[in-house]
């Protein structure tokens, strides 16, 4: 089993990796949404990496968990893409282009392996302030991964009724 040091560790470099991720996609994607979301999810994974970073050095420092209830009340990240979809007025639009659809899987894809770490991760510690800030980490991330494939599977369907195709 890994110690709760490595857990956090591990999942501050995950977060990282995705907001590297999400910057990097914000100027190769066409979609005006797309472009929104990557660039709130870089900004979100960094905060997920300050809240770990927090974590980590609590754990290293004092050797225990800190109460970070309050600041996860604060996290906006629960309704990221609702709330900025209805305070910027955005539609969502079809996705056109080929490298959009792929983006979209990617970013999916790794929304399903942040949720499944921490879900998992949750389930190791023992602590209930850990085992807290990673339940809220997987919530957070869950919601991130079922918004992404409602958008993919829609953005998909789009894409084949635009080609005369309907597999259904």
């Amino acid at each position: 089993m890994k110690t709760e040091k490595d857990i956090i560790e591990f999942a501050m470099a995950m977060e990282l990796q995705g907001q590297r991720f999400y910057q990097s996609f914000v100027d190769q994607v066409e979609n005006e949404t797309a472009k929104m979301w990557f660039k709130s999810l870089a900004e979100t994974e960094k905060e997920h990496y300050d809240i770990l970073k927090k974590q980590f050095d609590s754990l290293n420092d004092q050797g225990e968990w800190l109460d970070i209830s309050d600041e996860l009340s604060k996290n906006p990240d629960q309704s990221l893409f609702n709330e900025r979809k209805e305070n910027e007025n955005l539609e969502i639009k079809k996705l056109h282009s080929h490298a959009d659809l792929s983006i979209l899987r990617m970013a999916y894809l790794i929304e399903n392996d942040f949720a499944e770490y921490y879900k998992k991760a949750a389930e190791q510690t023992e602590d209930p302030q850990g085992k807290k800030l990673l339940m809220t980490l997987f919530e957070w991330e869950n919601e991130h991964r079922r918004l992404f494939h409602e958008e993919y599977q829609q953005a998909m369907q789009d894409n084949w009724f635009d080609q005369g195709f309907s597999p259904f």
